[in-house]
């Protein structure tokens, strides 16, 4: 069960991430469409990202509880959910989208940020 949910965690922060590095490098000035898509996917790994995260911790790594990084980790990940929000709820709606994408550069250091860290602590 555990190899279970590590493959949805790992797989689906690689489509939040692997998402923002194709928006940003690839695809680059996309239409709002395309925005809004991405942002769906962004919205379902956060999730999943999250409940798998819990489980993973409370079920299996119960040690991490005493480990600072891995809390340097869950607040940048607090941080980006919020990015998350702010793009979807208040960029998009607004018309903004032009704006985003210096959001999407935050997030997307941040998603290496916590990828080097969890990768440290593992």
């Amino acid at each position: 069960m555990y190899k279970g949910f590590l493959f949805f965690h790992v797989f689906f922060a690689m489509v939040w991430i692997g998402g923002m590095v194709y928006s940003l490098i690839v695809y680059r000035d996309g239409s709002e469409g395309a925005l809004r898509r991405s942002l769906l996917a962004s919205w379902l790994s956060a999730v999943v990202l999250f409940l798998t995260g819990m489980w993973i911790w409370h079920s299996v790594r119960v040690d991490f509880t005493e480990n600072t990084l891995f809390h340097i980790k869950l607040f940048l990940f607090g941080i980006m959910v919020l990015n998350l929000v702010y793009v979807s709820l208040f960029l998009v709606r607004k018309g903004l989208v032009r704006h985003a994408n210096h959001f999407l550069w935050i997030n997307l250091l941040l998603g290496v940020l916590v990828t080097m860290i969890i990768t440290y602590i593992r």
